[in-house]
């Protein structure tokens, strides 16, 4: 009750008895005032302290208690430095330049001071005082005042104010009051709650008072962290350290108001108050043994990700371990220090929780990770499916091309699709555009609804007996467009088949050129279609009339056969499939010789990148920050991965595509 009461006089203490006043002078122009402490306050009646700083791995024998005095050059009334020196409040980032030369420790540490961040360390082997010497390098014309407002032990504002001793603002919330707040000159002075600054928009020499109200809060926390295990010697902080273990001094921790000892307590190395009313709390955290967690790492195969947790070796031995995938929502105990889950690939943004515990159920602290995992499977669609990517960075896109119509798998078979993949960097906001290839269809009847009808995605038409050209599987970027494609699997031409010694298969589809088609006799070869190419269409085949020639493959469409609608006593050729640029179509012979019957080409694969988008046509929606990387396009006569994750020669039924998240880099 004594400490208590003790407590209760701190907090009713006014902050005059403890601040001096003091003038800031600063650079003229544009200054920045950086305020040390951030003040610290919340209106829940619950409230736990988190803490941002890594884990940092090894062990420490003993922590060495360095103490720094600062020294800046002493300057007279008009800013002109006087050659001697004094104890500043802060490291100065504005109008002074560090002296290594006078800088010094009076047992031998090293002083390491980086200008850029304006904060220094020092590298010990035990107890040390650093001095850290700062010389004046400039007149400066501004002043700044800063006037806080005083507060009651229950966190109230008085309305009386008491200037700084520094421009570090105490530990509780506060508000710059701009109607109260001035600069003598004009200038504009403005508060940043976020980065807890002050910047003062001047053209002249100046002086500025900022008055900081007091904001009502709920609770406040003040935490006294041990600085090695039984040395009773405390120092305050924001934080509490991760790579050492700590568990509440309940003797000395203590709230005010409604609020009591019980109220606090640790949890997963977090100071937890639970209480119903407005407080204030100190919390002592003595050092001690526990586990202690040093990393969590994610790591994903296929569609399962797998996360490991690290035990740090100055902690103690953890025998059990808590995982969530639902940011802690609800949790999965095991005794590995690692745990896989299946089926999240598709999720987006998951927020993976991790804690440890010991033999004498002590808890670790509470690791999380932040985890965007994506892998979009597509099958089969005869229209477009969007992706919208959510999370920027490396995207893997694979994408299969469709087979060409066949009379049958194992004697007219229709070309193969091709199949490539390649890496491109997308950003938040961009959208996907995919289309998956329709197999082609093969004729059995001579009516125009069923007679060797293309597939979807550019695949040619055929008529009887022969076979439509499949379709190319392609993805388009931020417009649904041939022209915003960055990458195509080209899909088969069709077959023929008159009978067993009547067979012509169709050209393979994907590559930089699709195959040629098949054909019957080698004397009416003329007769079949070409595979696309990078720049071109497959030529169409050609006859003996001009009227049957078959047409020639544009960009991103196979061509149809010659004449393709005849009765069903004439035989129809393959026609070109879908891709890049697709294959030519099949010429069409008027007579009853099968001899002259013959398959259509294979349209071509395209990937995007710096090197292949010169091949793209005039009209390309795509720029330079959409090529791809480690990319390649195969036909479908070579062995690549197949949908399955195997390896496949050429992709047969409908096209497919897949598109995974990798991460920030590659």
């Amino acid at each position: 009750m004594k400490k208590i009461a003790e407590l209760k006089a701190l907090f009713n203490k006014d902050i005059t008895e403890t601040l001096k006043k003091r003038k800031i002078p600063l650079i003229a122009g544009l200054v920045v005032f950086l305020l040390a402490c951030v003040g610290m306050f919340f209106t829940y009646a619950y409230y736990q302290v988190t803490d941002t700083t890594p884990i940092i791995g090894g062990s420490t024998s003993k922590i060495a208690d360095i103490e720094f005095r600062v020294m800046a050059e002493q300057r007279d009334t008009n800013g002109n430095g006087l050659g001697s020196y004094g104890i500043y409040p802060y490291i100065p980032q504005a109008g002074y330049q560090y002296n290594a030369e006078k800088s010094y420790c009076t047992n031998g540490s090293t002083i390491n001071y980086d200008p850029n961040t304006y904060s220094a360390d020092v590298t010990a082997y035990g107890t040390d005082l650093c001095y850290l010497y700062f010389d004046s390098t400039a007149n400066l014309d501004l002043t700044l005042k800063v006037y806080a407002e005083n507060i009651n032990s229950d966190g109230y504002g008085t309305g009386e104010y008491t200037p700084l001793e520094t421009t570090a603002l105490p530990s509780i919330g506060y508000a710059l009051n701009a109607e109260k707040s001035y600069c003598e000159n004009g200038s504009e002075l403005s508060y940043s709650s976020d980065e807890n600054m002050f910047t003062v928009d001047a053209a002249e020499k100046d002086v500025c008072v900022a008055y900081m109200d007091a904001i009502d809060v709920d609770i406040q926390l003040k935490l006294y962290i041990e600085t090695k295990a039984g040395s009773g010697n405390y120092y305050e902080s924001k934080t509490i350290p991760t790579n050492v273990y700590y568990e509440l001094d309940s003797t000395q921790s203590a709230c005010t108001g409604a609020a009591n000892t019980d109220a606090l307590s640790i949890q997963n190395q977090k100071v937890v108050i639970a209480a119903a009313s407005r407080t204030s709390c100190v919390a002592y955290l003595n050092v001690s043994s526990g586990p202690i967690l040093e990393s969590m790492d994610v790591t994903t195969s296929g569609d399962d990700i797998t996360i490991t947790l690290t035990d740090s070796n100055i902690g103690t031995s953890a025998t059990k371990y808590y995982f969530s995938k639902d940011n802690g929502a609800t949790w999965d105990e095991t005794t590995n220090n690692y745990i896989t889950y299946s089926g999240l690939s598709s999720q987006g943004e998951i927020t993976f929780k991790a804690y440890s515990v010991d033999s004498n159920n002590k808890a670790s602290r509470i690791v999380s990770t932040n985890f965007y995992a994506y892998n979009g499977i597509f099958d089969y669609s005869n229209t477009a499916q969007t992706v919208n990517i959510t999370n920027s960075g490396y995207y893997y896109l694979q994408v299969w091309g469709a087979q060409g119509g066949s009379y049958n798998q194992s004697v007219a078979q229709g070309g193969l699709g091709g199949y490539s993949q390649g890496y491109v960097y997308l950003n938040a906001g961009d959208t996907l555009y995919i289309h998956t290839g329709g197999q082609g269809s093969y004729g059995t009847s001579d009516t125009t609804s069923a007679s060797g009808g293309g597939g979807t995605n550019g695949g040619g038409n055929a008529g009887y007996r022969g076979g439509g050209g499949g379709g190319a599987t392609d993805i388009r970027i931020n417009q649904d467009d041939l022209y915003a494609r960055v990458i195509v699997a080209g899909g088969g031409g069709g077959a023929f088949y008159g009978n067993s010694s009547t067979v012509a298969v169709g050209g393979v589809g994907g590559g930089t050129s699709g195959g040629d088609g098949g054909y019957v006799n080698s004397t009416y070869a003329y007769y079949n279609g070409k595979g696309g190419t990078q720049t071109s269409g497959g030529a169409g085949g050609t006859a003996e009339e001009t009227s049957y020639y078959g047409q020639a493959g544009t960009f991103g469409t196979g061509g149809d056969i010659g004449n393709r609608y005849q009765s069903s006593s004439i035989y129809s050729n393959g026609a070109g499939g879908g891709g890049w640029y697709g294959g030519g179509g099949s010429g069409h012979y008027a007579g009853s010789s099968t001899t002259r019957y013959t398959g259509g080409g294979g349209g071509s694969g395209y990937v995007y990148t710096e090197s292949t988008a010169v091949n793209y046509p005039a009209g390309c929606l795509l720029n330079s920050n959409y090529y791809l990387v480690n990319a390649s396009t195969h036909a479908g006569n070579t062995a690549f991965e197949s949908t399955t994750g195997g390896t496949e020669t050429g992709h047969s039924g409908n096209g497919y595509a897949k598109v995974t998240y990798i991460g920030t880099s590659l």
